[in-house]
């Protein structure tokens, strides 16, 4: 199943205060890990300059301090999915998501046993000037079901309905027992 997950990069401790933004733009970045950087994408920036274009948003807002950018990886399961549809899925993921306000680069990675999209954006947003803010259950209600919906339309396995921020009324154990059952059935069949 397709999970999401969600990290804040905060303030670096000394020096440069925005040096996990940067280290992460260049880890995604990575060309060994996106096939030379064709599974590299950019919303309102260009990755090869992310960094360079976040930084001249956070002075413009005088927003340099704190919270410095979010990372977001999509993994889906061993075998699941192309490199192209994953793409598609972190670009549409980024659009649905943070709606052209926000400088964000998505890549595609190829290189573990399963495929995984990182996405990494700029904390300031780039219309208000405001501070990207995760409230509480942001993952369960608006995240994880924005992910859901991009692979169910590529036939891709999503989370357990319990999860969702649409649940079927059903528990984790029902979930656990039904999917028992289901594998039952297919070694009879």
């Amino acid at each position: 199943m397709a999970i999401t997950k969600i990290l804040c990069m905060s303030e670096g401790k000394a020096g440069n205060p925005s040096v996990y933004l940067d280290n992460s733009l260049a880890y995604i970045q990575n060309q060994d890990k996106t096939n030379e950087c064709l599974l590299v994408g950019g919303i309102n920036c260009q990755p090869e300059t992310a960094f360079e274009q976040m930084m001249e948003t956070k002075a413009l807002f005088g927003k340099r301090d704190k919270r410095q950018g979010y990372h977001i990886i999509i993994a889906l399961p061993k075998g699941e999915g192309t490199p192209d549809q994953v793409y598609e899925i972190g670009k549409r993921f980024c659009e649905e998501y943070l709606k052209g306000e926000y400088e964000a680069v998505f890549a595609v990675h190829t290189d573990k046993n399963h495929l995984h999209c990182h996405i990494v954006w700029n904390s300031v947003n780039m219309v208000t000037g405001k501070k990207y803010n995760s409230p509480k259950g942001e993952w369960k209600h608006h995240i994880q079901p924005i992910t859901n919906k991009l692979c169910e339309e590529f036939g891709l396995s999503i989370m357990p309905a319990e999860y969702s921020k649409n649940p079927v009324n059903m528990s984790k154990l029902e979930w656990e027992e039904e999917q028992r059952l289901k594998d039952v059935i297919m070694r009879d069949a």
